[in-house]
């Protein structure tokens, strides 16, 4: 996580100066947390998402599962679409075990 921080605050061309005015942060804090030399609080994290145009984003443990065994087998498509994708089939998957725990339920 801190290499994308990182890499993000480069890309944008800001100090440590300049993103710790921005966080309200010292400048030591965000170079501490970028160069993954601390554990931040996750509000810290968020803060510095945030003026770096980035969201922490929490997902269940099945669509981060999906993620990660999509990112294996596909090429790389736009963020966005593939996380509707795999929300849309992980809720199909749901639906399906629903229905046949339902069947199974049914059953004599």
């Amino acid at each position: 996580m801190a290499t994308l921080l990182e890499a993000e605050r480069q890309r944008l061309m800001l100090d440590y100066q300049a993103l710790a005015e921005r966080t309200g942060l010292t400048p030591l804090a965000v170079r501490n947390v970028l160069q993954g030399r601390s554990a931040p609080r996750i509000t810290t994290l968020m803060a510095i998402a945030d003026q770096l145009g980035l969201e922490v984003l929490l997902l269940p443990k099945v669509a981060a599962a999906g993620l990660q065994a999509h990112s294996v087998q596909e090429p790389v498509p736009p963020a966005l679409s593939r996380v509707d994708r795999i929300v849309a089939e992980t809720s199909q998957l749901a639906a399906a075990a629903a229905r046949a725990k339902k069947t199974k339920g049914e059953r004599p």
